[in-house]
């Protein structure tokens, strides 16, 4: 399994976490911010690094997850250097692939949305990526909905979760 980077720990943050567990108890997974309760706990229940910033987990990864607010986009956009060959995966609604790849000067911009379900292997996840390695990540969480047209994926969204 790729070496995954979270920025921004939430609820649906968390199950992916507990599904990454759950697939590959050996999964290498870097959290921030490190000094939320939330992935302190997750830090202490699995195996986990937190870091001290942004950078700190993208320098770890080779898959970077964000879950922040869309007005901060651009604020940690800014803030931060990607490599080459990183993929980001973005859960923020609403922000298109372009979008992301123009904010955070990648290539490799994925959206990512998924049902909130309980159980894992019982939710609906969307992806932008037809990458086998990145599906292959995801594939756990549920029935797998691989859109390569962007607008697919926002009527997907309304359709399917």
């Amino acid at each position: 399994m790729k070496r995954i980077g979270i920025l921004g720990v939430d609820a649906l943050t968390e199950k992916l976490i507990r599904g990454f567990f759950q697939a590959a108890p050996d999964a290498q997974v870097f959290l921030f911010p490190a000094n939320s309760e939330r992935a302190q706990r997750l830090a202490r229940e699995f195996p986990c690094w937190t870091q001290d910033n942004h950078q700190a987990v993208i320098d770890e990864v080779d898959v970077i997850i964000i879950s922040v607010a869309p007005d901060t986009l651009n604020e940690l956009a800014g803030s931060v250097q990607l490599r080459y060959s990183q993929t980001l995966i973005s859960l923020v609604p609403g922000i298109q692939s372009r979008a992301l790849r123009v904010m955070f000067q990648h290539s490799d911009c994925v959206r990512l949305q998924m049902a909130y379900s309980d159980e894992i292997n019982k939710s609906a996840v969307i992806l932008t990526s037809t990458n086998e390695e990145i599906q292959r990540l995801f594939s756990p969480f549920g029935p797998l909905l691989v859109v390569a047209e962007e607008s697919d994926f926002d009527s997907s969204i309304g359709g399917t979760l």
